[in-house]
């Protein structure tokens, strides 16, 4: 192989943006690339191995965040595993594309069903668990197989943090997935309670991570729980707000990594977000706006910030007019919303919630 050379060639660049960035030896010899050529190509430093017979580009994983990084680590180690192991938890978490936050786990996760073939020792790349699972909660994705996105939230939360199986769990609510099947059949596992409570207490109308470290703040700090995304308005819905309370004529907006400085609306984005504000103000609306380093590192001080708004804005006999869905064209238009105000959370977070 030429020393002179830098970049990996087409037939096996294409063959990798074919199997979504790992390629294993068996996927290659179909394709006429064989395994010792991808050998030579890892010893020239264009490609790394990360499982027996897996690899990814050098540069796709160097420059991959951590999560993605775990994700390739994920799916070779799938594809190593052979067709009867299944990712889960974490790792089949990140396969799905869901959101996550929070530090990458140290190991690749998987479950192998009883009675699919033998065991294997596969420790050294990842960690692989031979239970009883119903089959419905198996599944094969892009070629490796998965654990249903209900089933790989659960297993997340029985072991590790909540919140960030709560933010995964919100986002496979808001396209249509259920946890709490995926709960029922874990009856009796270890940190099963943590996964009850996530699939309890995920909300479907939140739409970034962002929003939900918003209400966990709320459950957290034993605040009143807002409305995700609901619109307010004189006559009609005129603006969404990420999370209303409504008797309180109070809402919260969660600010994402949007940066200003390096985009040329820059200026049109920020008249827009205070002529917004003014807008809403004028509803009778008060706001509190707040970014990731708040509601991520001081949640403490985000939950100070929001007992001073329902504070400042003490509870109305009536809600602001407001609107949990926006009318569709030939829709009937419902009722300006008139639910009642949530109380104080009153929830009590699973022992151990943050580790």
């Amino acid at each position: 192989m030429s020393a002179r050379l830098r970049h990996l060639p087409p037939d096996v660049a294409g063959l990798l943006e074919r199997c979504f960035e790992v390629v294993d030896v068996a996927t290659a010899a179909r394709a006429g690339i064989d395994e010792s050529r991808l050998r030579r190509l890892a010893a020239a430093g264009l490609l790394v191995r990360l499982a027996p017979g897996c690899y990814v580009s050098a540069a796709v994983l160097a420059a991959a965040p951590a999560w993605a990084a775990y994700r390739l680590r994920s799916r070779a180690f799938a594809l190593y595993s052979g067709d009867t192991t299944f990712l889960t938890g974490w790792s089949a978490v990140a396969a799905w594309h869901l959101p996550t936050v929070g530090s990458v786990p140290r190991r690749v996760t998987a479950i192998r069903p009883s009675g699919t073939g033998p065991r294997v020792q596969l420790g050294v790349y990842g960690d692989v668990r031979i239970i009883s699972v119903p089959s419905h909660q198996l599944g094969r994705v892009q070629g490796i197989g998965l654990m249903r996105t209900g089933w790989a939230i659960a297993d997340a939360a029985r072991s590790g943090p909540i919140l960030p199986a709560l933010v995964a769990a919100d986002a496979a609510m808001a396209a249509g997935r259920e946890l709490q099947t995926a709960v029922l059949a874990m009856a009796g596992w270890p940190g099963v309670a943590r996964a009850r409570w996530v699939a309890e207490h995920a909300d479907p109308g939140a739409e970034s991570p962002l929003e939900t470290l918003g209400r966990f703040t709320c459950l957290q700090f034993d605040l009143p729980l807002p409305v995700a995304n609901a619109w307010v308005g004189e006559t009609q819905p005129e603006y969404r707000v990420d999370g209303l309370w409504p008797y309180h004529w109070a809402a919260f907006e969660a600010d994402g990594a949007l940066k200003y400085d390096n985009r040329p609306d820059a200026s049109q984005i920020v008249a827009r977000q205070g002529e917004r504000e003014w807008r809403l103000r004028r509803l009778g609306v008060d706001v509190v706006r707040f970014g990731w380093d708040l509601a991520w590192r001081n949640r403490a001080e985000l939950a100070q910030r929001f007992a001073a708004l329902l504070r400042d804005n003490a509870r109305h006999d009536r809600p602001v007019r407001w609107w949990k869905h926006v009318p569709g064209v030939g829709a009937v238009e419902p009722e300006p919303a008139d639910w009642p105000s949530p109380g104080p959370a009153g929830v009590v977070l699973p022992a151990g919630w943050d580790r």
